[in-house]
Protein backbone atom coordinates (compact mmCIF):
# COMPACT_ATOMS: atom_id res chain seq x y z
CA UNK A 1 0.00 0.00 0.00
CA UNK A 2 3.17 2.32 0.65
CA UNK A 3 4.06 2.33 -2.99
CA UNK A 4 0.36 3.64 -3.80
CA UNK A 5 1.69 6.66 -2.05
CA UNK A 6 4.63 7.27 -3.61
CA UNK A 7 6.20 10.81 -4.06
CA UNK A 8 4.35 11.79 -7.09
CA UNK A 9 0.97 11.10 -6.34
CA UNK A 10 1.69 12.76 -2.98
CA UNK A 11 3.16 15.96 -5.51
CA UNK A 12 -0.30 15.72 -7.34
CA UNK A 13 -2.77 15.64 -4.21
CA UNK A 14 -1.36 18.98 -3.24
CA UNK A 15 -2.47 20.47 -6.20
CA UNK A 16 -6.20 19.72 -5.31
CA UNK A 17 -5.94 21.38 -2.03
CA UNK A 18 -7.22 25.25 -2.84
CA UNK A 19 -9.97 25.93 -0.37
CA UNK A 20 -10.70 29.16 -2.14
CA UNK A 21 -12.14 27.75 -5.26
CA UNK A 22 -12.26 29.12 -8.56
CA UNK A 23 -13.88 32.75 -9.23
CA UNK A 24 -16.21 32.55 -11.04
CA UNK A 25 -16.68 29.14 -12.55
CA UNK A 26 -19.21 28.45 -15.76
CA UNK A 27 -19.38 24.70 -14.74
CA UNK A 28 -18.87 23.06 -11.67
CA UNK A 29 -20.56 19.62 -10.34
CA UNK A 30 -19.55 17.63 -7.10
CA UNK A 31 -19.68 13.57 -7.59
CA UNK A 32 -19.24 11.15 -4.85
CA UNK A 33 -17.98 7.18 -4.55
CA UNK A 34 -20.27 5.83 -2.49
CA UNK A 35 -17.67 3.24 -2.11
CA UNK A 36 -15.11 4.50 -0.09
CA UNK A 37 -16.59 8.23 0.65
CA UNK A 38 -14.71 10.42 -1.54
CA UNK A 39 -16.06 13.26 -2.71
CA UNK A 40 -14.92 16.12 -5.67
CA UNK A 41 -16.55 19.39 -6.08
CA UNK A 42 -14.92 20.69 -9.63
CA UNK A 43 -15.20 24.22 -11.04
CA UNK A 44 -14.00 24.96 -14.45
CA UNK A 45 -13.93 28.20 -16.35
CA UNK A 46 -14.59 27.78 -20.38
CA UNK A 47 -14.24 30.18 -22.98
CA UNK A 48 -14.34 29.41 -26.71
CA UNK A 49 -15.03 25.55 -25.98
CA UNK A 50 -12.06 25.88 -24.00
CA UNK A 51 -10.73 25.43 -20.24
CA UNK A 52 -9.29 28.43 -19.23
CA UNK A 53 -9.01 27.52 -15.39
CA UNK A 54 -9.97 24.55 -12.93
CA UNK A 55 -10.64 23.80 -8.90
CA UNK A 56 -11.14 20.71 -6.96
CA UNK A 57 -12.41 20.58 -3.63
CA UNK A 58 -11.93 17.59 -2.27
CA UNK A 59 -12.69 15.22 0.63
CA UNK A 60 -10.84 11.75 -0.17
CA UNK A 61 -8.15 9.41 0.20
CA UNK A 62 -4.15 11.05 -1.47
CA UNK A 63 -5.49 9.21 -4.70
CA UNK A 64 -8.60 10.82 -5.25
CA UNK A 65 -6.60 14.17 -4.67
CA UNK A 66 -4.34 13.25 -6.79
CA UNK A 67 -6.60 12.48 -9.57
CA UNK A 68 -8.22 16.37 -9.11
CA UNK A 69 -4.83 17.51 -8.75
CA UNK A 70 -3.74 16.41 -12.32
CA UNK A 71 -6.49 17.77 -13.84
CA UNK A 72 -6.30 20.87 -12.11
CA UNK A 73 -2.86 20.97 -13.74
CA UNK A 74 -4.11 19.58 -16.90
CA UNK A 75 -7.17 21.16 -17.88
CA UNK A 76 -5.96 24.58 -19.32
CA UNK A 77 -6.31 24.91 -22.55
CA UNK A 78 -7.87 21.34 -22.97
CA UNK A 79 -11.21 21.56 -25.65
CA UNK A 80 -14.29 20.54 -23.83
CA UNK A 81 -14.76 17.65 -25.89
CA UNK A 82 -11.59 15.92 -24.72
CA UNK A 83 -12.20 15.72 -20.86
CA UNK A 84 -14.63 12.52 -21.67
CA UNK A 85 -11.78 10.87 -24.04
CA UNK A 86 -9.25 11.69 -21.29
CA UNK A 87 -11.14 10.01 -18.59
CA UNK A 88 -12.46 6.77 -20.38
CA UNK A 89 -8.43 6.68 -21.51
CA UNK A 90 -7.14 6.76 -18.03
CA UNK A 91 -10.08 4.31 -16.80
CA UNK A 92 -8.77 1.50 -19.94
CA UNK A 93 -5.46 2.32 -18.91
CA UNK A 94 -5.46 1.61 -14.71
CA UNK A 95 -7.51 -1.52 -16.27
CA UNK A 96 -5.14 -2.79 -18.14
CA UNK A 97 -7.02 -2.43 -21.37
CA UNK A 98 -4.47 0.15 -23.08
CA UNK A 99 -1.11 -0.09 -23.36
CA UNK A 100 0.00 3.92 -22.58
CA UNK A 101 -1.53 6.08 -20.63
CA UNK A 102 -3.49 9.38 -22.40
CA UNK A 103 -1.26 11.57 -20.65
CA UNK A 104 2.54 11.63 -19.61
CA UNK A 105 1.97 12.54 -16.02
CA UNK A 106 -0.83 9.90 -15.59
CA UNK A 107 2.14 7.39 -15.07
CA UNK A 108 2.14 8.36 -11.60
CA UNK A 109 -0.56 6.19 -10.98
CA UNK A 110 1.07 2.70 -12.46
CA UNK A 111 0.96 1.15 -8.82
CA UNK A 112 -2.95 1.56 -8.53
CA UNK A 113 -3.47 -0.54 -11.77
CA UNK A 114 -3.80 -3.80 -9.76
CA UNK A 115 -5.92 -2.56 -7.37
CA UNK A 116 -9.21 -2.06 -9.49
CA UNK A 117 -11.13 -0.91 -5.69
CA UNK A 118 -8.95 2.13 -5.95
CA UNK A 119 -9.61 3.34 -9.42
CA UNK A 120 -12.52 5.13 -8.96
CA UNK A 121 -10.52 6.99 -6.24
CA UNK A 122 -8.36 8.36 -9.26
CA UNK A 123 -10.63 9.11 -11.97
CA UNK A 124 -13.53 10.73 -9.56
CA UNK A 125 -12.52 14.22 -10.43
CA UNK A 126 -12.08 13.40 -14.64
CA UNK A 127 -16.06 12.39 -13.66
CA UNK A 128 -16.81 15.53 -12.20
CA UNK A 129 -15.24 17.15 -15.15
CA UNK A 130 -17.66 14.92 -18.04
CA UNK A 131 -20.69 15.68 -15.08
CA UNK A 132 -19.84 19.42 -15.40
CA UNK A 133 -19.37 20.40 -19.16
CA UNK A 134 -22.07 17.57 -19.68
Amino acid sequence: MDSLYQEQILALAKRARDPAGLDSPTHEATVSNPTCGDRVHLTIRVDSDRITAASAAVRGCALCEAGAGLFVEIAPGMKISDVATLRDGLANWLAGNEANTPHPQMQAFEPVQPIRSRHKCVTLAMEAATKALG
